[in-house]
C-alpha cells in the first residue's frame, strides 16, 4: 500500500532518508501525470510541461528509476 501525500515537499525531505525511489509519468488532456514513489510514501498530481521539467530534474538528480509500464508477475514471463 502507499500513502499519498499532498505536499511536495514532504516527500523531498523524506527521499533524503529512502533508497528507493520511483516515479511514472503519463501523458493526460491536459499536460502530464507524476507519480512518485519513496518508501511507502506517494505523490500523485497533474503538472504542466514546464513544472513535469522541474520535478523531473530534481528525480534525475537523487538517482530515481522511471518506471514505464507495470506488469503482473504471473505475465511478466508469459
Amino acid at each position: 500500500m502507499v500513502e499519498v501525500v499532498e505536499d511536495w515537499n514532504a516527500l523531498v525531505e523524506h527521499s533524503r532518508y529512502c533508497r528507493n525511489v520511483i516515479y511514472r509519468i503519463d501523458k493526460t488532456a491536459s499536460g502530464f501525470r507524476l507519480r512518485v514513489r519513496v518508501g511507502r510514501f506517494g505523490w500523485d498530481k497533474e503538472l504542466s510541461a514546464k513544472e513535469l521539467e522541474e520535478k523531473e530534474a530534481y528525480l534525475r538528480q537523487v538517482g530515481a528509476v522511471k518506471v514505464v509500464e507495470s506488469v503482473p508477475d504471473e505475465l511478466f514471463f508469459a
